[in-house]
């Protein structure tokens, strides 16, 4: 403001000098010259503008209350419906079937054949059950002395208590047969003359502790007694110790080691006794995971006074879970060959001595199985064996109708075997096998005397109804060699079709029948004894 007053001020100074300077000119020429003398500059002011003061104020609240009318249209519902009052419902009671623990079994065939099953159980039971079986039938076939008989009885039970669970039972079995196998235009033996029976009791006590947790240490010994003895006075008293130990380690990681202790003497009429003995140590860590399973560990073992390192590896690794699934391991054991083992495997044998040793076998496999979609599952294993002082089974030079056994230092072969099934629930089941040997090497013997090299099986279940139930079980065994007047030849392959019946009546009756070799086939597993041909047994079960 200063600055614009100042200048308002040089601009008149001038104007006035300037008309001031014209006005003397004029009045040069008529006036005489006068002189102007300027006092001081010219300031102008401005008036004082006027200033107004503003006070703000709120504007009084306003305290009174509003009133509103409401008017809400009477609505008349009808509801079907009429709720319950709610009530706490009480813990329902156990509401699981009556089971029927207790059946009997009884019926008759041809061929002479009677048979005859019962069972009587405890049922469910929170500190203990047992149970009760009994088993008999026979039958003659239609050659001389082709006349068998089978007895089985067994008793077992087992107590719970709060950290243990205590097991045992007692059974005896005899099995009578005849020594069939001879030529029959060049013999003439009586019943009594070809009798055999074998004759099994068994007593057993096992002991497994009952944890609480998933991390808990477990243990499961037993202890099994064996007296096993036959018509012609040979005797074999069998005990066998097992204590089974695990401890989880880590969630997926435990360790396992069980001892084993097989011993058995043998005493023949008229002849010195020996003892057939097995120890071994099985420690082993495994790995188990979702997609991943490892079995690794050895076998320690004492067999035949001499001392056996034998691996134990084992793998599965889901290539496709649960579809796909690698499997292969590298396995070794020892097959005893104690009397009652070898009468197990051919009946017809007799020649048993101190000569006879274990079997250790030893498996290189590998394969795949696994599930295809919810009702296939399929398990494959292409493997090679090899069985170290292999006993090989050969009719005597006599008359054929036994067989001794020739020790095969060293056999080796490839096994393919090959599984596949189908399950739909409990209505309808089905199973196809097939096994194959391939003997590429024996190191003592001419052939593998008595082995069977192929052999296939399919079974098959339905269920109509809930009532009616059907089985069938097929199979095929291939030819396999024998030795007989010092030159070798080979059996016929052979194959059976057997089938089942069943039809509930009720609850309590059940009518069943059984058809064995439908077809009548002739086939020999040890060569000299056929097979019973065309069997048919029926009859009824009630069970209560």
């Amino acid at each position: 403001m200063n600055a614009y007053i100042k200048h308002i001020q040089r601009v008149l100074t001038v104007t006035g000098a300037v008309m001031l300077a014209q006005q003397g000119i004029a009045q040069d020429k008529n006036l005489k010259q006068e002189t102007i003398d300027i006092i001081s500059n010219y300031r102008p002011k401005l008036r004082d503008a006027a200033k107004l003061n503003l006070t703000a104020s709120l504007p009084a609240s306003d305290t009174t209350r509003p009133k509103y009318q409401y008017q809400v249209p009477a609505l008349n519902l009808s509801f079907l419906y009429q709720p319950v009052p709610l009530k706490p419902l009480a813990l329902g009671k156990d509401t699981l079937a009556t089971l029927q623990n207790n059946f009997i079994k009884a019926g008759y065939g041809n061929l002479s054949t009677p048979l005859i099953q019962a069972g009587f159980g405890s049922g469910r039971q929170d500190k203990y059950n047992f149970g009760i079986y009994g088993n008999y039938t026979s039958s003659k076939g239609s050659i001389k002395n082709q006349d068998y008989s089978t007895l089985n009885v067994l008793a077992s039970g087992t107590y719970y208590s709060p950290i243990l669970e205590i097991n045992g039972s007692v059974g005896y079995d005899r099995n009578q047969l005849h020594y069939y196998g001879y030529d029959h235009a060049a013999y003439d033996y009586s019943k009594s003359e070809v009798k055999q029976a074998f004759n099994q009791f068994t007593a057993q006590v096992g002991v497994k502790n009952r944890p609480q947790n998933d991390w808990a240490f477990m243990f499961q010994p037993s202890a099994k007694f064996i007296y096993y003895s036959d018509a012609y006075n040979r005797k074999e008293p069998t005990v066998i110790l097992k204590a089974p130990v695990s401890k989880q380690l880590f969630e997926d990681i435990f360790l396992r080691v069980e001892g084993l202790f097989d011993l058995s003497s043998f005493k023949a009429k008229d002849s010195a006794q020996f003892n057939n003995n097995v120890v071994a140590i099985h420690p082993a860590l495994e790995i188990i995971k979702p997609r991943f399973v490892l079995h690794a560990g050895v076998n320690p073992t004492w067999t035949n006074s001499k001392f056996y390192l034998l691996p134990d590896i084992v793998n599965e690794s889901h290539i496709i879970y649960k579809k796909v699934i690698l499997s292969s391991g590298w396995i070794s054991y020892i097959n005893k060959n104690s009397y009652r083992n070898m009468t197990n495997t051919n009946p017809f044998f007799t020649s048993y001595n101190s000569g006879i040793l274990n079997t250790r076998v030893e498996e290189k496999y590998t394969g795949i199985k696994g599930t295809l979609g919810s009702h296939f599952n399929y398990n494959t294993k292409f493997a090679a064996v090899t069985w170290y002082n292999m006993p090989l089974f050969v009719n005597d030079s006599l008359d054929g109708k036994t067989f001794y056994t020739r020790n095969e230092t060293e056999l080796r072969a490839f096994n393919l075997h090959a599984e596949v099934g189908y399950i739909q629930e409990e209505k309808f089941q089905l199973r196809f096998t097939v096994d194959w040997f391939n003997y590429t090497k024996q190191k003592t013997e001419v052939k593998p005397w008595g082995l069977v090299p192929f052999q296939t099986e399919a079974f098959a279940t339905y269920t109509l109804a809930r009532k009616l139930h059907l089985n069938a079980n097929a199979f095929f065994l291939g030819s396999s060699y024998y030795l007989a007047n010092g030159d070798f030849r080979k059996t016929k392959s052979g194959w059976d079709l057997n089938a089942g019946a069943s039809y509930d009546i009720g609850k309590n009756f059940n009518l069943w029948v059984n058809t064995n070799n439908i077809f009548n086939t002739r086939y020999q597993r040890w060569y000299g004894y056929n097979t019973y041909g065309f069997n048919v047994v029926g009859g009824v079960m009630v069970k209560f």
